[in-house]
């Protein structure tokens, strides 16, 4: 996901539909001809692993050797592949011979650090790595306190000190931990009525000659039963719960978003993220900045249910059930069982009767069950095979589930689609080997798209009409409030560092929840007639817009931009163009799945 600027590429504007469309066209001999290193992009570069990937570009043609190997140019002028490292410095040399016998030299440096080493038996010490408590921590009656830090090995370890006593650690084979020597843990499990104010832990290491030394942990903990739980409610465009502390480059794997107003309890925290209690035997944690806390002594949240009234309108469903106030709740789709379903905690059944107006055409029954003391569900069974989205929100203390119609007309030029080209201003996403850019290719096969489907009559609304950085939140903001049928988001694509980029490439599509998987198999299914290598459907994706459950959405990551061949195809406008066709042929053979079902 990155950007189009190469010694031999130019930028042209095309206008058509009102918008500006780049274009990509060959102009060689503009530039003096040199050597361009896209990635590393320093001359000296500090890594800890033992690969590094190298794409780069030069004139066509040219005879390129690095450090005296050979390397593949391609038409393009690019060569790419992977460097292997010794530990510290390594020194590369770039050399191109180009045709008309000019010697081209450039010279970058790689310095692979080890990211840990066993610590010497040269003196007693506590180091910081891996230390624990590392953020801030609340705990409750039955948490367990997890400590480690590493240090001397073989040596006693303990922690606790003060007036307690101290208690014992124990060193971790180093079978485990890849061969570093010297790391200890300890557990503690809090006791019922435990209360501990914010307090650093004190570690201690003792060798066997009865020398100690002493450090205190990076981060205090607190246990705080008595006080246990907090009421907080959730603020914010769109609140959302994680499943747990994991993160990557995504952010933490999203249980579900949430209104703001919603009441939680809060019975622990580590960081900047609280846990949240939503019912006996379930967990979730949010953001601190997506919460405001109640004074002490606030009720927990609980409600009774009320009655239900389910009714429709000229293009939605609804279910609306009675609260005494605003809950949690999370949702899921059945796509085999044609159904959805809400869990919402903290309420107990107390419906007496649901009433179902004829008006409704997608909501074909619904009923609840209460599967814990603490959560009620609603089931709501659907009409049709293929769940066309739903949103949920707070009416007053009313919760309602508003559920899209299948259209009637399953065709192209009926329909509403919101196309989302990634990056865009200065997020330039992924960078080819001639320096194209991600953010221009999105563009282009967007407004591709926008032009295939207006042919057919479709209403086409974009997330970004020009190289402008529009938010992500802005974006989902446009899908939610469009009342848009289809969401398609593009992309290209870039590994690690540490992947070959002459290995890695091909086209993928990416949805996350299950019940929208038919959208991006069909269009996969088409794309991969463009002659790309497959790269996979990818399901549970936590991109932000693959987010909302308001309509079917797909993520298309076109190809890899970092992948010298990908790359040439994504600069020929003239592909971009039939891969938008792919697209829009996979719709159409989704829109015929829709209406066999």
């Amino acid at each position: 996901m990155k950007a189009l600027q190469f010694s031999s590429v130019m930028f042209f504007l095309v206008v058509f539909f009102g918008f500006a469309c780049p274009v990509l066209s060959q102009n060689t001999g503009s530039k003096a001809p040199a050597i361009v290193v896209m990635d590393p992009g320093r001359d000296t570069t500090v890594t800890f692993s033992a690969r590094f990937a190298i794409s780069a570009n030069t004139v066509p043609g040219s005879k390129v050797t690095i450090n005296g190997t050979p390397y593949k140019v391609y038409p393009s002028g690019v060569f790419a592949g992977l460097l292997t490292l010794q530990m510290g410095e390594n020194p590369f040399t770039i050399t191109a011979l180009t045709p008309s016998g000019q010697t081209l030299t450039k010279t970058f440096l790689i310095i692979r650090k080890k990211s840990m080493e066993t610590t010497t038996r040269d003196s007693l010490v506590i180091e910081d790595a891996m230390m624990e408590p590392s953020r801030e921590l609340w705990l409750n009656t039955g948490d367990v306190l997890r400590l480690s830090f590493k240090g001397t090995p073989g040596c006693n370890a303990y922690f606790g000190g003060g007036k307690g006593a101290w208690l014992p650690m124990v060193e971790v084979p180093d079978s485990e931990t890849n061969g570093i020597k010297g790391i200890y843990h300890g557990l503690y499990k809090i006791k019922p009525m435990e209360v501990v104010p914010p307090t650093l832990v004190t570690f201690k290491l003792e060798d066997s000659t009865g020398k100690s030394i002493t450090k205190v942990s990076k981060a205090k903990f607190a246990v705080m039963s008595n006080e246990f739980p907090l009421i907080a409610v959730t603020k914010g465009d769109r609140p959302y719960l994680n499943f747990g502390l994991g993160e990557d480059r995504l952010g933490g794997a999203k249980m579900g978003f949430l209104n703001p107003g919603i009441k939680l309890k809060i019975d622990g925290k580590a960081g900047n993220q609280y846990r949240v209690a939503l019912s006996s035997s379930l967990e979730a944690w949010i953001p601190e900045d997506q919460l405001d806390f109640m004074p002490q002594g606030t009720y927990p949240p609980y409600s009774l249910t009320g009655s239900w009234s389910v009714y429709g309108d000229n293009k939605y469903d609804y279910v609306t059930v009675g609260l005494s106030e605003k809950l949690p709740y999370t949702s899921t789709q059945d796509p085999i069982n044609h159904r959805l379903i809400i869990d919402v905690y903290g309420a107990v059944a107390n419906s007496n009767w649901v009433t179902q107006q004829l008006s409704t055409k997608e909501i074909k029954n619904v009923y609840y069950e209460q599967p814990e003391k603490d959560v009620f569900r609603i089931i709501i069974e659907l009409s049709h095979k293929q769940s066309w989205g739903y949103g949920i929100k707070y009416n007053g203390n009313n919760l309602v589930i508003k559920v899209k119609r299948q259209p009637e007309k399953l065709d192209i030029g009926k329909l509403t689609f919101v196309l989302d080209a990634g990056h865009g201003g200065s997020s330039l996403g992924a960078v080819g080997g001639t320096g194209s850019l991600e953010k221009e290719i999105n563009l282009s096969t967007v407004l591709h798209l926008k032009e295939l489907l207006e042919e057919e009559g479709a209403t086409v609304i974009l997330t970004r009409k020009d190289d402008s950085n529009v938010p992500n939140s802005e974006r989902v903001k446009t899908v939610v409030n469009s009342g848009a049928d289809i969401l398609i988001s593009i992309h290209a694509n870039a590994p690690g560092s540490s992947s070959d980029p002459t290995q890695i490439k091909g086209i993928s599509t990416y949805y996350k929840y299950i019940g929208f998987r038919p959208l991006s198999t069909f269009v996969y299914n088409q794309v991969l007639k463009t002659g790309l290598q497959a790269n996979g459907n990818v399901g549970s994706f936590n991109f932000t817009l693959n987010s909302p459950t308001e309509l079917p959405n797909v993520l298309v990551e076109q190809a890899f931009m970092t992948n010298p061949e990908d790359e040439m195809k994504l600069m020929d406008d003239g592909f971009r163009k039939e891969l938008a066709k792919k697209i829009v042929k996979g719709v159409e053979d989704f829109l015929e799945y829709c209406e066999e079902n």
